[in-house]
């Protein structure tokens, strides 16, 4: 066994063909400047767009492959830095371009940024992230996103989880706790690889050519550390990226993200008057009155004219 197979993260890396992918990825993207690289091509707005696009996505498997690769986390850092500045950067010069949810590989995207920007302890990239999510049509906006976003301190919309596979029981474990949630957790990471055939990097680990970077479920690690979840029964399924969870438990990585109010997690209240923010079953905290069934947007309801706290106890 080589040093290489000792050290590396992801178990179906070989090492020529990871070596050969980052030397393209660092002469093309690392060590040569986007400006550079447009010198003399297209001035069409399409074209640069287009290449703008190729380096921050380049960066951003670059960051995965090398973890992957078994490079420690805080060599990663300065990678993870330039990735989320390409994207920022993306947007500013393109701020029309937005990440449509209802694409699988645009949602992804989105997951991976999130993902990354909270296990790498970097609150102050989460709003800009949110800014590259569409909300232009309810086609574009996911429940699932929304609950994940207000956690890590941002807002983006949606009423509706777009894709149920394989985002249903990750969104059944943010909604519940104990046994149940981390079994829910498992199942998810379980079901994540086969229920990923539309994502552009499915099975590139069988494709020598194409750059694989490696099978992560880093949203998994994501809501394993912000929702404290007990991870023993599940740290060692494939896909589950526990290195990068250890670091972000080590540096305390959940207290450095703004919870607010969470919406659509059981617990959470909202006062008569105020509109519902989430269908479910609610509780009320003052007065001995059986649950009730609210829909989001409703005027959550007085009792017998009295002003009272309503808690939400199940998501419908």
């Amino acid at each position: 066994m080589t040093d290489f197979d000792k050290i590396k993260r992801e178990p179906l890396l070989d090492e020529a063909l990871y070596t050969e992918s980052v030397r393209f990825k660092t002469e093309s993207f690392i060590n040569r400047t986007l400006e550079d690289a447009l010198t003399g091509k297209s001035e069409s707005r399409s074209y640069r767009e287009g290449r703008s696009w190729d380096w921050a996505s380049a960066f951003l498997e670059l960051l995965i492959q090398m973890y992957s690769g078994g490079v420690d986390i805080e060599e990663l850092k300065p990678c993870a830095k330039r990735m989320f500045e390409f994207f920022e950067q993306h947007k500013l010069n393109f701020p029309e371009f937005h990440l449509e949810p209802w694409e699988p590989d645009a949602y992804q995207y989105i997951l991976w940024l999130l993902s990354l920007a909270v296990l790498f302890d970097m609150p102050e990239r989460v709003a800009a992230i949110s800014s590259l999510v569409s909300d232009t049509s309810e086609q574009g906006r996911d429940s699932l996103l929304r609950q994940l976003f207000a956690r890590a301190g941002a807002e983006v919309h949606g009423d509706k989880l777009i894709h149920d596979k394989p985002y249903s029981e990750l969104q059944a474990a943010i909604n519940t706790s104990g046994d149940e949630q981390r079994q829910l957790m498992g199942r998810y990471l379980k079901h994540w690889y086969q229920n990923m055939k539309s994502c552009y990097w499915y099975g590139r680990d069988k494709r020598p050519i194409s750059g694989f970077f490696g099978y992560w479920a880093f949203e998994a690690g994501m809501v394993t550390v912000l929702w404290d979840i007990d991870d023993t029964v599940y740290r060692d399924l494939p896909y589950y990226p526990k290195d990068l969870v250890d670091y972000a438990r080590a540096k305390h990585v959940a207290d450095h993200f703004t919870q607010g109010r969470l919406i659509g997690a059981p617990g959470m209240t909202a006062k008569s008057g105020e509109e519902c923010p989430c269908t479910g079953v609610w509780t009320c905290d003052d007065w001995a009155v059986g649950p009730q069934t609210f829909s989001r947007g409703i005027t959550l309801p007085t009792d017998s004219g009295r002003q009272v706290t309503w808690r939400l106890t199940k998501v419908i």
